[in-house]
């Protein structure tokens, strides 16, 4: 199965001095170190932002939304619409630490299903998640009338849904949906960095 990566970096950084695609852990950035992985595990790699004059030296795809200024739904939609493969991983850019172990797990449970996504304290991590193609119109439907809350994609998409039991296996849940918003988050994230495999 080709799958492709897309990283979603449209977040506005209001809480930081810069853009925290570009914040460090250790010597490397996030966003370089999520690319480093994307390329040992996808067959396709690409950025989905609305500022692509940011991330032009990264020698990647860019693509902007095609329904702008809607929030995280509109770049997981960007991120199907412009995709060469059937299947698609999205992850957000400030989401370090989703390890390889899950990712291949997420993947190989996307047969007969829309989407596989986990679910911890009853949140959906709608940005750390497996997408078909299959899931366009829906998207497409929910921009269009205002249904901008990840809640709400996943009732009306098909769900392959992974709860906290399941998920426990990869390790520690708060570290592995981890985001960095922040300079404290950024700080916890070095920390979070020290003890972390891949």
């Amino acid at each position: 199965m080709q799958v492709t990566g897309a990283i979603l970096a449209g977040g506005k950084s209001t809480r930081m001095q810069y853009n925290k695609a570009f914040a460090k852990l250790g010597e490397t950035t996030i966003i370089e170190s999520i690319i480093t992985r994307f390329m040992e595990i996808f067959d396709e790699t690409i950025i989905i932002t609305n500022e692509p004059e940011q991330y032009g030296f990264l020698s990647l795809p860019l693509y902007t939304d095609v329904y702008k200024g809607l929030g995280p739904i509109s770049g997981i939609h960007s991120a199907l619409y412009n995709s060469s493969h059937e299947v698609t991983f999205v992850l957000a850019c400030d989401m370090p630490f989703v390890p390889y172990e899950l990712i291949v797990y997420m993947l190989d449970r996307i047969e007969g299903f829309d989407t596989v996504v986990a679910r911890t304290n009853n949140f959906f991590q709608a940005t750390s998640a497996v997408y078909h193609k299959d899931c366009l119109p829906i998207l497409a439907n929910c921009l269009e009338n205002d249904k901008l809350k990840t809640t709400l994609i996943f009732r009306e998409l098909k769900a392959r849904i992974l709860d906290e039991p399941e998920l426990m296996q990869f390790g520690d849940l708060s570290d592995i949906f981890f985001n960095i918003n922040d300079e404290k988050a950024l700080k916890k994230a070095q920390d979070i960095s020290g003890r972390f495999s891949r």
